[in-house]
């Protein structure tokens, strides 16, 4: 029996042609128009005048996006999906874009998703694809995207001779890496039960895309058997049910109130913030306004190894901002002896391996997830743990500081703090900080001539590069790093981004073994023409690992780490149809080669940021470690005896003398 034999009202079969009839029925309804639902309903007298014309599972799905703000669908399709790949392609305020791979269009969704919850999709085909995208999706659940993963599944009828063609609990399984995960159930055969049926169908996915744009987001798999989505079984007015409310933050709660005295008693409180908290817009407003009432100054959680390029708060958007927490730093680490209340903002990871050891101080948490705060084990059952968004929390607390209109402190720690993240225990020589400083600052300069940059890192020893000159790159601009570590995924997740935030204008900076695990999605950047600059660093080598491995095991020739040898990347890119240049930077060389080679990279990122779509260029940089020291270290700081950190702290005092000095 077909799947779409299920009809049991006459009405046009929507499922093929022009888009008319059921999905511009749908929008009508869902935009709140009444008189359409009247209109259509059968005149008194009919042998059934409750009934309205059905929609497919698909045409409902398809409806239900545009309405929730779905505007991005990434697809590589199968045949369960097809039905809902029509469906999409038909819906009015929906692209449809294939991206050429699984994984792929998993990380476009995400990407889409990142500067607004949301408003990216993937349509996935079960199983294999989505089995071939579960990295990309448990990356995005690490990185809190919130992107709804569609599902395709095999017909309920064939459930029964699963595998080959589907897997038993796949939704359940790969749900675990998503947080929420639902599986639509067959039609059921008698007509009676359909309505309840419909209703719940919709329900759950007006649920899957409530939870994407809930804080903290996370990503949702939503799985449709094909004759589900198939068959003509959803009445018109089911899209009438009533979408989940959003669960407000609680100002009045009794954590907050604790957390009100804490700060109102303490003399010299510290905030430490992790990045995750610049996802939620006010933070940094809200975070100035309270440290300033406070005296308290803010230190920020830096990455020292993996990728190491994140979002960091300015001095100019948060007046007592003292820079990246640096364990090896003797001035920071006195800010932390010294502090008399610590308040961590949107913890993740802040646990010894990250930041060092905390101070015997009170504690307390703003978080919008109070599992991430527990598991790192600072909190004792008596300090605070305040959880909702940071931007409403710390405005609530700056309101009630406010209200007793107690003068403002003077900020407790020196002003010199800012600088401290360049304290390390491996020093490079100063030409090669000054030529490491000049290769960010041509990007830096690229990326200002931009109304509203964004950067997407997904490289390691390039990133920490980037990170160590952050202060000259421009204010405003987003950074997106990869907290999943998922090397390859940053090329679709800035395809992702430029295609579904149209506003923004976007560089990838890309390591090139990085490159190399992506470059199926730089097909999909051509084919839509993503406006993304991607800039590859080619060291020659997994740089990073190396070290890491010799820190470890000893000095060895480790074949396995280099790359691809004789390969280029900015050819593979024009291979592809990607504009794409080469510039070789001498770091370590004589000052005048680097001078020159950095001026013609300036140039050509130039050139490149003018061309219409995307473009590539491909900076190749030394893999002597020598050039690379002290952006990675080997061991992580509960590794790090008191005495290692006091011998990083005295050379690099030791080397700024004689810096000073040669100048």
């Amino acid at each position: 029996m077909p799947s779409g034999s299920l009809q049991e009202t006459p009405f046009p079969d929507s499922s093929h042609g022009d888009e008319s009839d059921a999905l511009a029925l749908a929008r009508l309804v869902l935009a709140g128009d009444d008189r359409t639902v009247e209109a259509l309903r059968p005149q008194a007298g009919d042998a059934d005048p409750e009934r309205l014309p059905l929609l497919t599972g698909a045409e409902a799905v398809a409806a239900l996006l545009a309405h929730a703000g779905v505007h991005n669908v990434f697809v590589y399709a199968g045949t369960s999906e097809l039905a809902l790949c029509d469906a999409l392609h038909r819906t009015e305020g929906v692209q449809l874009s294939n991206g050429r791979g699984d994984k792929e269009s998993a990380f476009m969704a995400a990407g889409a998703s990142l500067t607004q919850p949301g408003r990216g999709a993937a349509l996935l085909h079960g199983a294999r694809g989505l089995t071939n995208a579960t990295g990309a999706v448990a990356d995005a659940r690490r990185n809190e995207v919130g992107a709804l993963f569609l599902v395709g599944l095999p017909s309920s009828g064939s459930v029964r001779f699963l595998p080959p063609h589907g897997e038993h609990g796949l939704i359940h399984g790969i749900g675990t890496f998503a947080d929420w995960s639902w599986q639509a159930p067959p039609v059921p055969k008698r007509p009676g039960e359909r309505r309840a049926s419909a209703e719940r169908f919709v329900d759950r996915l007006r649920a899957s895309l409530a939870f994407c744009t809930t804080p903290p987001y996370r990503p949702a798999l939503f799985g449709i058997p094909q004759d589900v989505a198939e068959s003509r079984w959803i009445p018109l007015d089911a899209l009438l049910t009533t979408p989940p409310a959003a669960p407000a933050t609680d100002l009045r709660q009794p954590a907050l109130e604790a957390l009100l005295s804490e700060l109102r008693q303490a003399r010299r409180p510290l905030f430490l913030l992790d990045d995750y908290a610049l996802h939620h817009p006010g933070t940094r407003p809200a975070l100035d306004r309270l440290s300033t009432m406070t005296g308290a100054a803010v230190l920020q959680v830096r990455y020292r190894r993996g990728p190491m390029l994140f979002e960091r708060l300015r001095s100019e958007e948060v007046t007592n901002f003292a820079g990246w927490l640096n364990p090896f730093s003797a001035a920071h680490r006195a800010l932390l002896a010294e502090c008399d209340l610590l308040v961590t903002v949107e913890d993740r990871n802040i646990y010894e391996r990250v930041v060092g050891p905390l101070p015997d101080c009170r504690k307390a948490a703003v978080n919008t997830d109070s599992a991430k705060v527990l598991k790192n084990e600072y909190l004792r059952d008596d300090e605070p743990l305040a959880v909702g968004e940071p931007a409403l929390i710390l405005t609530e607390l700056a309101d009630r500081l406010s209200a007793a209109g107690e003068p403002a402190p003077a900020p407790w720690f020196p002003a010199q703090a800012l600088a401290e993240h360049m304290v390390s225990p491996e020093q490079a020589t100063g030409e090669v900080q000054d030529g490491r400083r000049a290769v960010a600052r041509a990007l830096a300069s690229t990326l200002a001539s931009w109304e509203r940059p964004a950067l997407v890192d997904d490289s390691q020893m390039f990133g920490g590069l980037l990170s160590e000159h952050y202060d000259d790159f421009p204010q405003g601009l987003r950074v997106f790093g990869d907290h999943g570590a998922f090397v390859g995924g940053g090329l679709a997740y800035a395809t992702g981004l430029a295609l579904g935030d149209k506003d923004a204008r976007v560089m990838c900076t890309l390591g090139d073994q990085a490159f190399t695990n992506s470059f199926q999605g730089l097909v999909a950047a051509v084919q839509d023409q993503a406006q993304v600059l991607f800039v590859v660093c080619n060291n020659g080598e997994s740089v990073s690992l190396n070290k890491q491995a010799d820190a470890s095991y000893g000095t060895s020739d480790r074949s396995y780490l280099a790359n691809v040898g004789h390969m280029a990347y900015h050819q593979v890119a024009e291979a592809l149809g990607v504009p794409a240049q080469q510039v070789v930077v001498p770091l370590g060389g004589s000052p005048a080669a680097v001078q020159a080679a950095v001026s013609l990279l300036a140039t050509v990122l130039e050139k490149s940021a003018a061309v219409p779509g995307p473009s590539l260029v491909e900076i190749v940089l030394p893999s002597d470690p020598d050039v690379w020291k002290g952006i990675w270290i080997t061991q992580g700081f509960e590794e790090a005896t008191p005495a290692e950190r006091e011998n990083a702290s005295a050379e690099q005092g030791s080397v700024a003398v004689e810096q000073e000095s040669v100048a």
